[in-house]
């Protein structure tokens, strides 16, 4: 039995239900933000929550609930279904109004989720991921696609590219062709020895192996990636809430480097389970980055 935490009752997810009329569900009107389990911690709860109430607060949604409480909520939830280690999920939506668009006078509706999952099978982490570029371009104009905004086709569409081509993630472009990562999280890419963040690195999980990096690295910040740069790097690694740090090993059908895990990779790697699983001082919410 899985639990979720709807509106402050937990209820088991088959009878867990969402109004038909909730904008979330009409209209993708709402925001969410992932967090990890590692050892029975969250991890670095605080930027996520921070996150979510930017993202909301972009959308002028008021989240009925302070950080404390909503920390507090998915602790619960986390305890509810015995996690130690697993995922953890907290969704906002504008809450249920007619079937037009206007938004006002709603009710937000907060829903929170604790399971296990992993993008990608445990054996590809010491090997390294195929991925392809997905041939549609996002509009990154949006301010949705920057925040865990509900309503993401655009996701789904290049998940769906890759699988159809025989991989498990999909490299995503803006409209001038650059890379802005994958649908599971942000890029970096290593050419003798520099570690290059492709931008945003923006997220809570690409921020921590950023700095990990740079403790043994020289760490650049490029303007513009664009896919045949991946191709041409000593290696690429992808960084996400879901997944972690795991090396990407092929892309559009070329071998990167060596085509597996790169040493670099490796060791962020390795520094991000020290970090996330307790024996790196950084855990700590107060520490870098």
């Amino acid at each position: 039995m899985s639990l979720v935490w709807v509106n402050g009752t937990l209820v088991d997810k088959a009878d867990a239900r969402v109004n038909p009329f909730d904008h979330g569900f009409l209209y993708g009107d709402g925001v969410w933000e992932p967090l990890r389990v590692f050892g029975g911690r969250l991890f670095r709860p605080a930027e996520h929550l921070a996150r979510l109430a930017a993202a909301a607060a972009l959308f002028d949604i008021e989240i009925p609930y302070s950080e404390a409480e909503l920390r507090a909520a998915v602790e619960t939830t986390v305890g509810a279904n015995h996690r130690t280690d697993g995922y953890c999920r907290v969704v906002v939506t504008r809450g249920p109004g007619t079937i037009g668009p206007d938004p006002r006078k709603l009710d937000p509706q907060v829903f929170i989720t604790a399971e296990e999952y992993c993008p990608f099978p445990l054996e590809l982490y010491s090997h390294g991921l195929h991925v392809v570029t997905c041939p549609h371009p996002v509009n990154t104009a949006n301010p949705a696609f920057w925040q865990f905004a509900l309503g993401r086709p655009d996701l789904v569409l290049a998940r769906r590219h890759a699988l159809k081509a025989g991989c498990l993630d999909a490299v995503l472009t803006d409209l001038a062709g650059g890379v802005i990562g994958t649908t599971e999280g942000e890029l970096f890419l290593v050419r003798e020895g520099t570690v290059f963040a492709v931008p945003p690195t923006s997220t809570v999980e690409a921020r921590a192996a950023k700095v990990l990096a740079q403790r043994r690295f020289p760490v650049r910040h490029p303007e513009s990636v664009r896919p045949p740069d991946l191709a041409a790097a000593d290696e690429v690694f992808l960084v996400g809430t879901s997944c972690g740090v795991i090396g990407v090993a092929r892309t559009d059908g070329r071998d990167i480097g060596t085509g597996t895990e790169g040493p670099v990779t490796r060791a962020v790697r390795e520094a991000y389970r020290d970090l996330t699983r307790g024996s790196d001082t950084m855990l700590g919410e107060g520490g870098a980055p």
